[in-house]
This record gives structure tokens, sequence and C-alpha cells, in this order.
């Protein structure tokens, strides 16, 4: 569900590098016919993405070469000062928010998860849309603002929430000291199909329908067969007073061993392992930009021409 920055970069005939940069989240070169655009590794996904975006549109409209800091974090096009940044700056930002979140990838979220107009206003449910579209939560807010879904004041009041206490949310008690480049996906049975570009560091908390009373369960053996650590399992009925109710199960875990492939759950019967009452299939694929060098399929492609 992710725009390919990344091989839009290389298609477009840059060389494309992963580097731990210190003070920069990314540059763009130029020199003669050669292009090259470099990311760091020292920021959460979302933020590399964005970032790659961002050079994407300096590579595009054939701007001048460029090196990005934290600002381009910053800074928004609502903003006051905006008109203050550079020409380029402000059209490489644009280019980066229509690339990364167009407007035909924000309606097919919205309607695979079945989302209503209050829903917006639900910090959760912007960060999780943020990890499917592979931009940062502020990125997202801004496009959601964009597109009248929200409202400008509601956008700077949930600009206030932050990310790290969003996920804290989602794991309860779960101890965990350091959230840098980790996120915490979300999943329902809305996200049938789903493509996961995780870090390694990131947390699965699966939320699922459960009919217990009818003699029902999920299965995880697919899933802890692969290197699926389950964390936490636990199981809470929807309604107390509906004796043989559906419930919600929560699982949560860690994904970090799980190789990249697709991976399918099951309601079913343990006496009747035929009777699938449903099933939730994901594919999992480890996010680009976690390790320093060469972009892997670029560098691939250049060894086989060898």
């Amino acid at each position: 569900m992710r725009i390919d920055v990344y091989g839009t970069i290389v298609r477009l005939g840059a060389m494309l590098m992963f580097q731990p940069l210190d003070k920069l989240l990314g540059a763009y070169m130029r020199e003669d016919h050669a292009k090259g655009v470099i990311i760091t590794t020292n920021r959460p996904t979302g933020v590399q993405r964005f970032t790659a975006g961002h050079e994407l549109g300096h590579m595009h409209m054939d701007h001048e070469p460029h090196a990005d800091d934290e600002n381009i974090l910053r800074r928004a096009p609502v903003a006051g000062t905006y008109r203050q940044v550079p020409m380029q700056e402000r059209e490489a930002d644009a280019f980066a928010s229509h690339f990364l979140l167009p407007r035909f990838l924000i309606e097919k979220h919205h309607h695979a998860h079945s989302l209503v107009e209050r829903d917006y206003e639900n910090p959760q449910t912007v960060y999780q849309a943020s990890l499917r579209f592979g931009a940062s939560y502020a990125a997202t807010l801004l496009a959601f603002e964009r597109e009248n879904l929200i409202s400008r004041p509601m956008r700077d009041e949930m600009r206030k929430v932050q990310p790290k206490d969003l996920k804290r949310d989602l794991i309860d008690d779960l101890q965990v000291e350091n959230w840098s480049n980790r996120d915490v996906w979300r999943l329902t049975e809305k996200d049938e199909g789903l493509v996961i570009e995780a870090n390694r560091k990131d947390i699965f908390v699966l939320k699922l329908e459960e009919h217990k009373g009818a003699g029902y369960l999920w299965t995880f053996d697919e899933l802890k067969d692969a290197g699926f650590v389950i964390l936490k399992d636990e199981s809470e009925a929807f309604h107390n007073n509906l004796l043989g109710g559906p419930n919600r199960r929560y699982v949560l875990g860690d994904p970090s061993a799980l190789p990249d492939g697709s991976y399918t759950i099951r309601e079913l019967r343990p006496f009747d392992p035929t009777d699938d009452a449903q099933s939730l299939t994901v594919h999992v694929r480890t996010a680009a930009g976690g390790d320093p060098g060469l972009y892997a399929p670029q560098l691939d492609g250049l060894l086989r021409t060898q």
C-alpha cells in the first residue's frame, strides 16, 4: 500500500545510498550527468521515506544539489513563516507530500478500514495510517488537512501528541527502553492482504474478534513456527453480560525473527481444523534503510550486470 519512493529514485537514474548521517537527514547530489541521493539510517522509516520523497522532488524538478537537515520536519506549508523558506525547498516539500500521500491512497485506506469523519480526530487512527503509508505522523496529519479530513486547528492540536505515547498506549504494560526507530503495528481483520514493511525492532499488536463461545479460537502456529514470539495473549468479552458472545483476542508479539514472506492466521475449532471461520493473511517485508550501503535492489541489479 506504500508508494515505491526508493524504486522511483533508482528508475529515474540516480544512485541511492543509506548512511548513518550525523546532522543531516539526506541529500541530493548532481555532477555532470550523474545523480545521487543519500538518506540517513538514523531516523524512523517514515522520516527516511519523506526525506527520500523530498530529495526525489529536487531531482525531478532539476533543482540545485542540496543537503537537508531536520528543518524539513519542523516547517509546515500552513505556517506563517513558510513563505521565508526558499522556493525550491517548498516545491520539494509539496512534491514529497503529494507523491507519498496521494489522494487515491488516502481514499483506499479510508474504505479498507471503513473510517468515518470522527475517526480522523483520533491520533491512533493517524498513527496507524502513517505506518501503512510509510510516512511520518506529522506528514500524515498535513495530508489529512490537505484533503479536508481534519481542520487546521485539529491538526495543530493533534500535532501535540507524541507518537511515542501512542505506541505505549498500544502495548499496555510491556516495558520498552528505547523507542528509537521502533513502531507498533495494530492489526485487525481489516488488514487482510496488508503488506507490512516493518523494521526489525517493530512490535505487532493483533486485535481480532473471536467467536470463542462457538468453539472458535485464533491460531498463530504459522507465525510462531516462522519465529514470531508472542509476548502477551489475552481475550476480553465485548459484552460481559452476553453469555457465549464474541470476544476480542489481544496478542502482542515480536516479529524481529520473521523472514520476509506471507503468513496466515486462522480462526478455527480445535476439534475440527478444517472448519475455518475466518482468516487473516499479511505479507511481511523488511523495510529498506536499516543498514548502511547502496539500496539493496539497485546493488543486486549492478552485480547481475557484472
